[in-house]
C-alpha cells in the first residue's frame, strides 16, 4: 500500500513537472528580426539587429532583449507600434527610449514597454506585428519623455519612401501571420497568405 502511495505522487509529481506552469501560459517568447536597408548599417558589410520579445498579459508590458543595434549620431529615439501587414495601418503604443546601442556577442540590450489598457487581455485585433521606428532624438527628453510624437513610423533617412522602416519588428501573440524572406540583405516581412500582394518589407 504505502508503494503505491509513493507511486501516485510520483506520478502525480511527473505530471505536474509536464505542464506549462501559470507564467509560462502567459507568456510567449518569440523572435525579433532587423533589417539593413535602415540609417547606421553598411547593407554590404553589417548584419541586421536580433533579439527576442515576450507579452506579458497579467502585466500588460512587452519585454525584451537584443543584440546588434545600431544608429546614427541624432536619430536615437525609439517608438513603438503596432502594423497591420493587409490593410497597411499602424497605432501608436508608446516610447521605448534610448535604446543601448552598439550591443553584439553577449552584450545585450533591454526594454519594457507598457501596452495601453485596451490591448491588456492581449487581443490585439488585425494588428500582426509589433515595431521599433528610431526618430530624431530630440523627439524624446532624457530618453523617456515624450517632446514630440511621431505621427507615423517613419521611413530611414536613407530610405525616405520606406514606410514603416522599423529597426525591430516582432509577430505578435496569437497572429494569424507567417514569417517570409524579402530575397535581399537580412530582410523579411510578415503577411498573412491573403495579404502576400500587400506586403512590406520591413528593411
Amino acid at each position: 500500500m504505502q508503494r503505491f502511495i509513493q507511486f501516485l505522487v510520483l506520478a502525480g509529481a511527473l505530471i505536474l513537472l509536464g505542464l506549462p506552469s501559470q507564467a509560462q501560459q502567459k507568456k510567449e517568447v518569440v523572435p525579433m528580426y532587423g533589417g539593413t536597408i535602415i540609417d547606421g548599417y553598411d547593407f554590404a558589410n553589417d548584419r541586421g539587429p536580433k533579439g527576442s520579445i515576450a507579452f506579458d498579459s497579467e502585466k500588460s508590458v512587452f519585454s525584451g532583449t537584443y543584440t546588434g543595434m545600431k544608429m546614427p549620431k541624432g536619430r536615437r529615439a525609439i517608438f513603438a507600434w503596432l502594423h497591420d501587414t493587409v490593410n497597411q495601418k499602424s497605432e501608436y503604443l508608446g516610447p521605448v527610449g534610448w535604446l543601448k546601442v552598439q550591443t553584439g556577442g553577449k552584450t545585450k540590450g533591454r526594454f519594457d514597454i507598457p501596452v495601453p489598457a485596451k490591448y491588456k487581455n492581449g487581443d490585439f485585433g488585425s494588428y500582426e506585428i509589433i515595431g521599433f521606428s528610431s526618430e530624431k532624438t530630440n523627439y524624446l527628453k532624457g530618453g523617456t519623455e515624450v517632446v514630440e510624437q511621431p505621427s507615423e513610423p517613419s521611413g530611414s533617412g536613407i530610405q525616405k519612401s520606406l514606410k514603416p522602416a522599423y529597426y525591430l519588428f516582432a509577430a505578435l501573440p496569437g497572429a494569424d501571420t507567417e514569417l517570409h524572406y524579402c530575397g535581399h540583405g537580412q530582410d523579411f516581412f510578415f503577411a498573412h497568405a491573403d495579404g502576400l500582394n500587400k506586403q512590406t518589407c520591413y528593411d
